[in-house]
């Protein structure tokens, strides 16, 4: 992906975080049951996000993301 695609699909998903922000601090109707679990989408969104930001930021540096240890040890 290009860096506008990147910026457009981060930008979507800050609006995302922000409409579950909204949803989840509407006031409890008593009886009523929330279908929807806001706060666990905002934590997955969350991780997206900083995924996101580190593709980025791999974008605009030109370095990729390296890992940090040896996988298989």
């Amino acid at each position: 992906m290009d860096l506008n695609v990147t910026l457009a699909i981060l930008a979507g998903e800050l609006l995302l975080l922000g409409f579950c922000y909204w949803q989840d601090r509407k006031p409890v109707v008593p009886g009523k049951v929330r279908m929807i679990p806001y706060r666990l989408i905002m934590l997955v969104l969350v991780v997206v996000i900083l995924t996101t930001l580190a593709h980025l930021i791999a974008l605009v540096t030109g370095q990729p993301v390296q890992a940090r240890r040896k996988m298989g040890m």
